[in-house]
């Protein structure tokens, strides 16, 4: 990137950070130079019709550097080029994830962390997707708006290349399945707080997709039935706000699928805690 000389006495640049406006080719490049304490500014404009990106030689008059244009790709550009792994293939591939979900959240200091992270992956949050029959028209017509949830970006936990077993203790660390969701003003109850149905809509959505994509990797493709499901509203969820659904499967005993989750704010505060029970099909266990 940068031509750093380091001569004793002399000026010395530290730290050097460029930006770039496809528009007109402009770099705006920042110097901290030395113990002297000074700083520098300098504008570098390309002109319009140079398209080579060749490096820049630039002469402060102390000291020259070399500029190499480089374009930072989004991290939505990144993740995309993430080998998928078997579970994506249960989240239907050919769903595009919408990029600019995932740069929406990518801001956010609480979600970052995920999505930086090679353990996770994005999936599509399937039920957001419109089809042509009657199904899943809550998730994405009713609350697919901009005045209820205009983002929502789920991520599913890339499995070992060998699958511990499910334990009763949940790794409170590593969610199975994470969903952010932002929250609008039209999905209130009471005023400037989320509808406490909603929200157990929510985790009943994040909780089946936990267990179906870890019945993905164990066994093969099942389909679960939601027996029970219990809620614990710790503190009003406010909007408009942004949270997180973290999941876990934490037993399973034969047709029987135990999962938990919670719901937390930017702060990691958890709102709501539910625990449910989910039934597999006859023929999808084998009996």
């Amino acid at each position: 990137m940068l031509a750093n000389p380091d001569h004793k006495g002399a000026w010395r640049s530290k730290y050097l950070e460029h930006g770039a406006r496809c528009s007109n080719r402009e770099f705006k490049v920042r110097l901290y130079l030395g113990t002297r304490g000074h700083r520098g500014n300098i504008k570098i404009h390309y002109p319009k019709a140079h398209e080579s990106r060749c490096p820049l030689l630039i002469n402060t008059g102390t000291l020259t550097l070399l500029l190499e244009y480089q374009r930072v790709p989004s991290l939505a550009a990144i993740m995309s080029d993430r080998p998928s792994s078997k579970r994506h293939a249960f989240f239907e591939p050919n769903l595009e994830i919408s990029p600019q979900d995932i740069d929406y959240f990518a801001s956010l200091p609480f979600a970052s962390p995920y999505l930086n992270s090679p353990f996770y992956e994005p999936v599509p949050f399937i039920t957001r997707y419109d089809t042509k029959a009657t199904s899943n028209k809550f998730f994405s017509k009713v609350i697919n708006t901009a005045e209820t949830i205009p983002h929502l970006l789920a991520l599913v936990r890339v499995p070992d290349s060998k699958p511990k077993q499910t334990t009763d203790q949940r790794d409170n660390a590593h969610p199975g399945f994470v969903v952010f969701v932002s929250l609008g003003p039209d999905l209130c109850g009471f005023q400037d707080t989320v509808h406490g149905g909603v929200l157990a809509a929510l985790l009943d959505e994040a909780l089946g997709l936990c267990a179906e994509s870890t019945e993905l990797v164990s066994k093969g493709h099942t389909r679960l039935y939601t027996a029970g499901l219990e809620i614990s509203y710790r503190s009003p969820v406010p909007v408009p706000s942004v949270v997180m659904i973290k999941t876990w499967v934490t037993k399973r005993q034969g047709r029987k699928w135990f999962l938990e989750a919670q719901v937390l704010d930017q702060e990691g505060a958890v709102k709501v805690e539910a625990k449910t029970l989910y039934i597999s099909s006859r023929v999808d266990a084998g009996l």
